[in-house]
């Protein structure tokens, strides 16, 4: 059985990109095909050396001035896609975030898709990128269009698999079709539960407005404004991360606030196996970094939105909270902080690690592999 695999633009290796190393370690010989590439952001990664091929848009993308532009090329993606000559293949799986899914298959390939999520930016959250009282009409009208390719899209797929519950509602509400929900692998194995606590707590992730790190570092401010608990000393907080909104985060943090920028594996890892609680005030489709918290050792204060819902356990592995409005004030978060110490919760550091096992890698594989092997015998 010959097997393919699709991806987005690679641009960083990030969630998608360590889905799709382990899809890619589960069919070594399953070449991939990507809309584009930045190979030099594999180097080091299960993905280097990897046989892939791009379309046309990586060579527009080369062109000085275009260079890692990959998000303004929304509307040449569909067509990108379309180009990948995907004959002679029997099982072809695409990653999707975009329009991966929109290959082009005969009806006797079987044609199976993983999905991170519909594409947020042109659906559920299509508002918060493009207001419609500002933006332009031709921009308005590319997102229209790419819906409508989008839905196209999804009509050419066998099977859908998601990441969480919450993106099978997605799926099913974008492209009228039930998705079996496999949750996506973390690397759980490589953390230590049984490092000593220290008296901070984490935020972990990119510094970009969805993260809602600088509602973390406003809740801190909060709590450390009358000079921390009952004057005695402040919370501290470490923020781990790189991004757009860190110059104006830092400028904006107070006291007990230590930012360490980008971090790798290995820093992360001491960070979260050191730290007291993370703090998850994000609404992700899934979330890898509540699931590494606590297989740290770690419980999570997180929102009680999206994949947070399927990964922690109010009172047992953390504290869920709930937002009044859109997203979490700096107010919630800091109830839900002092909550956390006032309650904390029943599972130990090797409690919680226990709990994270069973989103670990080989069950990860182990699901993936079932899934493809009832789409080939079922079709």
């Amino acid at each position: 059985m010959k097997i393919a695999l699709v991806h987005e633009c690679i641009a960083g290796y990030h969630g998608s990109e360590r889905v799709l190393a382990e899809l890619a370690g589960l069919y070594p010989d399953a070449p991939i095909f990507v809309t584009a590439c930045e190979r030099g952001v594999l180097d080091g990664t299960p993905l280097a050396g990897r046989d892939l091929r791009a379309t046309w848009l990586d060579r527009l993308l080369r062109v000085p001035g275009l260079r890692g532009r990959h998000r303004m090329m929304l509307p040449l993606m569909p067509h990108a896609v379309e180009t990948h000559d995907l004959r002679g293949f029997d099982v072809v799986i695409s990653s999707h975030h975009a329009a991966a899914h929109g290959v082009l298959t005969r009806a006797d390939q079987v044609q199976l898709c993983y999905t991170h999520s519909p594409a947020r930016y042109a659906w559920d959250l299509v508002h918060e990128h493009v207001d419609p009282r500002r933006a332009a009409p031709v921009k308005r009208a590319v997102l229209h269009r790419f819906r409508q390719w989008d839905q196209l899209a999804g009509r050419r797929v066998d099977g859908f698999a998601a990441n969480s519950q919450t993106v099978a509602r997605r799926i099913g509400k974008t492209y009228g079709k039930t998705a079996q929900v496999i949750h996506p692998p973390v690397d759980t194995e490589r953390f230590d539960p049984t490092r000593t606590r220290e008296d901070f707590y984490a935020v972990l992730g990119r510094l970009v407005p969805y993260k809602r790190a600088g509602v973390v570092v406003e809740a801190f401010n909060l709590l450390n404004a009358d000079g921390g608990r009952g004057g005695r000393s402040e919370r501290r907080l470490v923020v781990i991360g790189g991004g757009p909104l860190e110059k104006t985060l830092r400028r904006a943090a107070g006291r007990g606030v230590t930012f360490v920028g980008e971090a790798d594996d290995a820093a992360v890892a001491d960070c979260l196996q050191r730290c007291r609680a993370l703090v998850f005030a994000a609404e992700e489709d899934f979330g890898m970094a509540p699931v590494e918290a606590m297989a740290a050792g770690a419980p999570v204060i997180a929102l009680d939105r999206g994949g947070a819902l399927e990964t922690v356990v109010d009172g047992d592995t953390g504290v869920r909270f709930s937002a009044a409005g859109h997203g979490p004030t700096a107010q919630e978060v800091a109830a839900a902080v002092q909550r956390f110490e006032r309650e904390g919760v029943r599972r130990d550091a090797a409690g919680l690690n226990s709990h994270a096992s069973g989103f670990g890698r080989e069950r990860f594989r182990q699901a993936v592999k079932a899934w493809v092997e009832d789409a080939v015998h079922g079709l």
